[in-house]
């Protein structure tokens, strides 16, 4: 059934509809949220615009980044039974699945919880499969050519255990052991100090691997604000890769609370995606996170497999115009976020003491990739650290 109209939840308070008009899909807060005193819904949509339309069945950049991708995204519209295009009601659909604090229903409906598949205490009594089959997520390769970056391919699934959110992420056949990859490159950047989600390797009654990772966008007392680099430079999903890194780290940092803290914190992501082998760090895998308290900072790191497996060998944003990093971009990124230099040294030049050992580290670490492809992956690696010495 195609929705005409739907009501915007902000922390479940009633904030705005989104409605069918001939032009389009009009956005308009309402009158009473509008002086409330309570924040937009996203930076980019302020109190005090005039109402906004987009064209056909679009909706604006903000909500269009809620949707889910890839596989989940072909399972909502097969379960709904709408287009591509209508984006209002796949929104409605997802409902309190979406990542952050804002939830879209239908007109006149209250926000609920959404019905996250319920995990076990012990896995070994279920079968991942089976929780496809209820999640209406296909395990199957998608098709050639239409997602061109590692983590598009991943199989993620939100599920809860008691009062716990998670996401179960499980291999694609186009990209084995995806799970087992970014199991360890977390494991590392837990090392390297940078902020993860609590994560672990699960495995279910048939022995198939998961990776567990815990939701940071959901707090103790509610779900917490959060946008993108796409969100908050109003582009739509399909614009993940076409923002510089400079770009998305200029508009990521005017959201938070500590603008050089946050250059801080997405450089290293940077400079630990290009010594991973990371290809895949676009703007929708960089975001703002609300505190409860209501302070933003930087998320913490995700999506952080290696694409190096896969022979994704470039950065998904460029720096300096280039889809590879050198010492020499590294300090022009650095400066144009006017980061100290002290402040930039003690970044790099931790992280690459940190990771001096990970061609040794990978080879030992059991990863169930063949020999030869570790070590082209492992020496690889070991150029890449090079490549960056003396940059801080």
């Amino acid at each position: 059934m195609t929705v005409t109209s739907a009501d915007a939840y902000k922390a479940g308070r009633l904030a705005a509809r989104l409605r069918r008009t001939p032009g389009g899909i009009e956005f308009d807060y309402l009158d009473g949220y509008r002086v409330s005193g309570h924040p937009p819904l996203a930076s980019t949509l302020p109190l005090n615009a005039p109402p906004r339309i987009t064209a056909a069945g679009a909706v604006p950049p903000y909500f269009a980044g809620l949707l889910p991708e890839g596989r989940r995204l072909t399972a909502l519209r097969q379960a709904v039974k709408t287009s591509a295009d209508d984006e209002l009601t796949l929104l409605t659909a997802v409902a309190g699945d979406t990542i952050g604090d804002v939830q879209v229903v239908e007109q006149g409906h209250a926000p609920t919880d959404a019905p996250t598949t319920s995990l076990p205490k012990s896995l070994d009594r279920i079968r991942f499969s089976e929780l496809l089959g209820t999640n209406g997520t296909e395990r199957r390769p998608t098709l050639a050519g239409v997602q061109d970056k590692v983590s598009a391919g991943m199989i993620s699934l939100p599920v809860a255990r008691s009062h716990e959110q998670f996401i179960l992420k499980l291999n694609p056949p186009e990209h084995p052991h995806l799970v087992e990859n970014e199991a360890f490159f977390l494991a590392l950047a837990k090392r390297c100090g940078l902020p993860v989600s609590p994560f672990r390797m699960v495995s279910d009654a048939d022995g198939t691997p998961g990776l567990l990772v815990t939701r940071f966008d959901r707090g103790p007392a509610g779900p917490l604000a959060v946008e993108d680099a796409c969100q908050a430079a109003d582009l739509w999903p399909a614009d993940k890769y076409n923002l510089t890194m400079e770009e998305a780290a200029h508009t990521l940092m005017r959201l938070t609370s500590a603008p050089l803290v946050a250059a801080r914190d997405i450089l290293r992501q940077l400079v630990f995606a290009w010594l991973t082998g990371n290809g895949d760090l676009h703007a929708k895998n960089l975001s703002a996170l609300s505190s409860p308290e209501g302070d933003r900072s930087i998320s913490p790191a995700y999506d952080l497999p290696s694409t190096l497996f896969y022979g994704d060998t470039t950065l998904a944003l460029t720096v300096g115009g280039r889809d590879t990093l050198s010492a020499a971009r590294l300090r022009s990124f650095a400066e144009y976020l006017r980061l100290p230099a002290r402040m930039t040294e003690l970044a790099v030049s931790g992280l690459l003491t940190r990771t001096a050992n990970l061609p040794d580290e990978l080879r030992a670490a059991g990863l169930p990739f063949d020999r030869r492809t570790i070590d082209k992956a492992a020496r690889q690696l070991a150029a890449r650290h090079s490549s960056l010495e003396g940059s801080g």
